[in-house]
């Protein structure tokens, strides 16, 4: 393991509006916070932290800013991406007007292909740099559960992004069974984001899926 007092580890946090933090209170901690707090204890070194998010940024806008180099990615061997529920959002307000299922398929296979592209770019670039790195996927947790056919979208999708998770580097933070059940406890008062709590539970997580620096 890496334990280093004068280097520091830098680590960046990409993604959609979780990992913004939107839906906690103004300049409470995110998951990016309490993960990096947690990193900086284990390792006994600082941990420096850039963050590339958007609100509404689906799978497809994570794959864009990737091709287009807009993430700088030298020097970072610890990184955490979150995407995939605005696609799942997008897709079933769409299914609402359309009520074709078809839109639901096919939203999952380009959510699904596009993971692995960014999930195959990430790797490549790290193997580039490092013996040793983490690529920490999180996975979905179902912010819509009224809707009946909501828990076997997220679910198919959880599987697919298992599948992608066999590069050493690469592992997957399952918050799915944590907030099942929990949705009044860990999501803000929109019902969709993780508040405070949930974001707790998110850094927990992701702190079980080890470190390998």
């Amino acid at each position: 393991m890496f334990n280093s007092h004068t280097t520091s580890v830098r680590y960046i946090a990409i993604g959609d509006s979780i990992t913004l933090g939107t839906g906690t209170v103004l300049f409470t901690p995110t998951f990016v916070d309490f993960y990096s707090g947690s990193l900086h204890s284990k390792l006994e070194c600082p941990v420096k932290v850039r963050t590339f998010a958007e609100n509404g940024a689906t799978t497809s806008d994570v794959k864009r800013w990737l091709s287009c180099s807009q993430i700088p990615m030298k020097h970072s061997p610890v990184i955490t991406v979150t995407a995939g529920g605005n696609d799942l959002i997008d897709a079933a307000k769409a299914y609402a007007i359309t009520k074709d299922k078809a839109v639901l398929e096919e939203a999952l296979h380009e959510c699904c292909l596009n993971m692995s592209q960014i999930v195959t770019y990430l790797s490549k670039e790290l193997k580039q740099n490092y013996a040793h790195a983490m690529i920490r996927i999180v996975n979905l947790y179902n912010p819509i559960p009224e809707l009946t056919f909501s828990d076997y979208w997220v679910k198919a999708f959880n599987r697919h992004i298992d599948s992608c998770s066999t590069e050493k580097f690469v592992k997957v933070a399952n918050v799915f069974p944590v907030f099942k059940g929990r949705e009044e406890q860990l999501l803000a008062s929109d019902g969709i984001h993780p508040n405070t709590e949930g974001h707790k539970e998110i850094a927990k997580v992701l702190m079980e899926t080890g470190i390998c620096l």
